[in-house]
């Protein structure tokens, strides 16, 4: 075992790791920032230094696995950019990686709690950059006006979330082209 002290970035990733694996075994509910010190080799205090509670360190972490969407381009097309923003969610599904996807949705079922933080950090600024594209798209006469509803937004992500729910796999470079054909020809 390492005895040498982890600070900084080194630290904040080992919490971030240990609080995701804690996350995918034992779920939400039974999450605790001891579990988490416990399994990230340190104690209770580097984390209550850094995070009040369990949700801000739950966020921050889902928030650190996640990358980035790319910012709608105004020089591409409507569609280009909404390959963009699926081909990137696509990729956070079909890698391994630390995100612990499926774990996740059925602690969305039985936490209203955290469905409702998750939601507001992790999905909604998400589909605020779709919802950009979209008002772009609009302003630009790419898009009809009377195409985009409430849901039109959701329906990307969703079509993708539902596939690798189906299939075990994300939807390949034609099934995102029909998703978007979904997304801008549905009323």
């Amino acid at each position: 075992m390492n005895t040498q002290r982890r600070r900084g970035t080194d630290l904040e990733d080992a919490l971030y790791a240990a609080t995701l694996a804690e996350l995918a075994e034992v779920g939400y509910g039974k999450l605790s920032m001891e579990g988490i010190a416990t399994r990230a080799h340190t104690g209770k205090a580097a984390l209550y230094r850094r995070w009040t509670n369990k949700h801000d360190l739950v966020i921050a972490a889902l928030r650190d696995a996640l990358p980035e969407l790319p910012m709608p381009d105004n020089g591409r097309t409507v569609r280009e950019n909404l390959r963009a923003v699926l081909t990137t969610l696509c990729d956070v599904l079909a890698r391994p990686n630390p995100f612990p996807y499926i774990n996740i949705v059925g602690e969305l079922v039985r936490e209203p709690e955290f469905r409702a933080m998750f939601t507001q950090d992790i999905v909604a600024p998400r589909l605020r950059v779709i919802q950009s594209v979209l008002r772009h798209g609009v302003e630009t006469g790419e898009i009809a006006p009377d195409t985009i509803t409430p849901l039109t937004a959701k329906t990307g992500p969703a079509l993708v979330m539902q596939t690798v729910l189906l299939t075990g796999k994300p939807p390949n470079r034609a099934e995102i082209e029909t998703i978007i054909d979904t997304m801008l020809h549905s009323r």
